[in-house]
């Protein structure tokens, strides 16, 4: 008979965190698959409606994990929790919105954060009236910031100018929003746009970078807010949001 348990993506770095989480699940009846650093994730992410839920580590190795929980969120991932250290309330309003099922703030344990995720898989579904859902509120202030608008393709200024986006210039914003203290390295960049890494795709990249360089100094000559970082990739320097 085929084995019908549940199946737990872990994508978690820490080898003692991901062991004990491995065991806690294991324990409640669930099966584990782990990568330990986000690159391992999007080279094997072939077939993500196998996975009851993904677990993802906000501190991973190589970039930021609300990236890849948001990257999964948007390529058919049917469940999404991020745990960590996530005291910006506007990028965890965005990822809600992206699709994030659940984020775990700084959680004590990793009994925590296996109750927390059993929790949210078990839930049941009430045969009364839905629930009014309130999101987090957003009491970060964004006047400072740079604005992406998702639905216009639009990227605003500080001071209210706008700025035309193609799809993949669109794209990238959403990456450096998602990864605001940290540099994207071009793997990732590559992979949300064009969903490979080959020569090619990262000739494109540098293309769509450079255009929208081009397209901020238009309208902002004295800033350039994208900064290259050898060896580790690209970083948008200025305050990021998306507001829709």
């Amino acid at each position: 008979m085929k084995d019908k348990k549940p199946i737990v993506f872990l994508a978690v770095t820490d080898n003692l965190l991901a062991r004990q989480l491995s065991e806690g699940f294991q324990l409640s009846g669930y099966k584990t698959v782990r990568a330990p650093l986000a690159r391992d994730c999007y080279s094997a992410w072939s077939n993500p409606e196998r996975f009851t839920v993904c677990v993802i580590d906000q501190h991973l190795a190589d970039q930021p994990g609300a990236v890849l929980a948001r990257y999964l969120a948007e390529n058919r991932a049917r469940k999404v929790v991020l745990f960590g250290k996530l005291d910006d309330a506007a990028l965890r309003l965005e990822l809600y919105r992206m699709g994030v099922s659940a984020i775990i703030r700084n959680p004590e344990s990793s009994a925590e954060i296996v109750a927390a995720v059993e929790a949210s898989l078990t839930r049941k579904t009430s045969t009364g009236p839905s629930a009014t859902v309130i999101p987090f509120p957003d009491t970060e202030d964004l006047s400072g910031a740079w604005k992406i608008k998702s639905l216009q393709r639009e990227l605003q200024t500080p001071g209210g100018k706008t700025i035309g986006l193609t799809r993949n210039e669109l794209k990238v914003c959403l990456v450096f929003a998602a990864s605001r203290t940290e540099a994207t390295n071009r793997e990732v960049l590559c992979r949300s746009i064009y969903g490979r890494t080959d020569s090619a795709a990262n000739r494109a990249l540098d293309a769509v970078i450079k255009r929208l360089r081009q397209k901020i100094l238009a309208v902002s000559s004295n800033v350039d807010p994208i900064t290259t970082h050898y060896g580790e990739g690209h970083r948008f320097t200025e305050p990021l949001v998306a507001v829709d």
